[in-house]
């Protein structure tokens, strides 16, 4: 099960990925977008494939941020300086400093190195996201799916809803039954929902 949640979650993540073909700024048109006529923050080269010039909005604490999570899409607004998109609560929070070390907040750095080099024309590019410790928070994104995992990035199997049904998915439960399962004891029940939380009434 575990091998076909891993290919589920790589098959998503490869169709939200998307690699822009040589040449294709030849047929762009790039409108003119410069401080007079931005309201927000003028990203150079910020647009689809890197092509044009484009203008972020700069999104206040408490804002949505919703918009920042479309796939294939140039985003048109992120959060300001300081802030970080929630992904539960889709709005604009105070940034958390994370520990530089930590198998997420590593994944985090390879793919921030990634988005640079290839100047952000890797659309679609999942960023980790990760605890204060920089472990891996339990509920993950790949593609239009959300899914469970361990602390070191580890898939939770059986656990996976849509992208936008995780608003308040934190994995706890898959969690706590995958680190029970890993003792070789039995007999202790966990009562999960599909979405790795705690079932709000057990089932009899």
């Amino acid at each position: 099960m575990l091998k076909v949640l891993s290919l589920v979650v790589l098959v998503g993540w490869t169709k939200g990925l998307i690699v822009c073909p040589p040449n294709i700024c030849d047929t762009v048109d790039c409108a003119s977008v410069t401080n007079d006529n931005c309201n927000g923050m003028v990203k150079q080269n910020g647009g689809f494939c890197g092509c044009c010039d484009s203008c972020i909005t700069q999104l206040a604490e408490g804002d949505s941020c919703r918009a920042t999570f479309l796939l294939g899409v140039p985003a048109t607004s992120e959060c300001a300086s300081g802030l970080q998109c929630d992904f539960k609560t889709f709005t604009c929070k105070p940034l958390v400093e994370k520990r530089s070390t930590g198998p997420c907040a590593t994944k985090l750095a390879e793919v921030n190195a990634r988005l640079e080099a290839s100047q952000h024309m890797l659309l679609g590019l999942e960023k980790p996201h990760c605890d204060a410790n920089g472990d891996y928070l339990g509920m993950q994104f790949s593609g239009s799916q959300a899914y469970c995992v361990t602390a070191d990035g580890t898939p939770i199997s059986g656990y996976m809803v849509n992208r936008w049904e995780a608003g308040n998915m934190d994995c706890q439960c898959a969690r706590d039954q995958y680190a029970y399962q890993l003792t070789g004891l039995i007999g202790k029940l966990f009562f999960c929902d599909a979405n790795g939380n705690y079932a709000a009434t057990p089932a009899p």
